[in-house]
């Protein structure tokens, strides 16, 4: 891959004077800026038009939609926070609930933050109100909450409500 576009210092050379190394990087470049260029969707796609080097193709979509590496940091500790916080929220119903905690858990999975499902299910069955708290305590202390994942935890609770 090429880091850095040779189209920059060779800009000032005539055509002609060009050798033929120096024709070569420009050819690869001009191809790997069209791979880069095809291969990202037409929403995107402005964001690169105007970059110099292939290099900068790359980054340029990671830090507009990942962020900056604080950006990162901060985001993963807010998810952090709020999955340690995350409790039903009063006249929620448990498909809503269901679907907020599957929603934070999602954004967790995109920036790599990695909780065990067995670990999922148990903070799903305590983040319920006390409607649940006494299924809850009937799962919890069944051998199959071991085995259970987030989607048969909930399937499992939709029988009850």
């Amino acid at each position: 891959m090429v880091n850095n576009s040779p189209v920059g210092p060779l800009k000032q050379k005539l055509e002609t004077s060009y050798d033929d190394d120096e024709k070569k990087l420009i050819s690869l470049d001009v191809k790997t800026r069209v791979a880069i260029g095809n291969s990202l969707h037409y929403h995107v796609d402005h964001l690169v038009q105007n970059c110099e080097s292939v290099q900068e193709m790359m980054d340029t979509p990671t830090v507009a939609y990942e962020g900056i590496v604080e950006v990162q940091t901060t985001t993963i500790n807010n998810l952090n926070r709020r999955y340690e916080h995350f409790f039903a929220q009063q006249g929620e119903s448990l498909t809503q609930t269901f679907n907020n905690f599957n929603y934070l858990v999602n954004n967790m999975r995109r920036l790599a933050i990695v909780k065990h499902s067995s670990q999922m299910v148990l903070k799903f069955l305590d983040s319920l109100g006390k409607r649940w708290e006494h299924h809850a305590d009937v799962l919890k202390n069944c051998e199959k909450i071991k085995a259970m994942d987030l989607n048969s935890l909930f399937g499992n609770l939709q029988n009850y409500e």
